[in-house]
């Protein structure tokens, strides 16, 4: 398993990051994803093998958000 942060853009709510973290547990390949609306950021625990970073971030990006992962 690795980690990725993942810097969030365009959250406004509790509810957002809520929403962030259940599609991105859906993910095949994501174990956790731990969001913070006050930090705009989520952790996410994911298997390399299975799904890459990037789209994992892409996954954010599409239900409407701006991710970005920290190199």
């Amino acid at each position: 398993m690795e980690k990725v942060i993942l810097d969030i853009a365009g959250m406004r709510c509790g509810a957002c990051a809520v929403g962030i973290e259940l599609t991105l547990g859906k993910k095949k390949g994501v174990r956790s994803a731990k969001v913070s609306l006050i930090e705009r950021m989520a952790v996410v625990e994911y298997d390399p093998a299975i799904v890459a970073a990037s789209d994992i971030a892409k996954t954010v990006n599409d239900i409407g958000y701006i991710a970005t992962a920290r190199r």
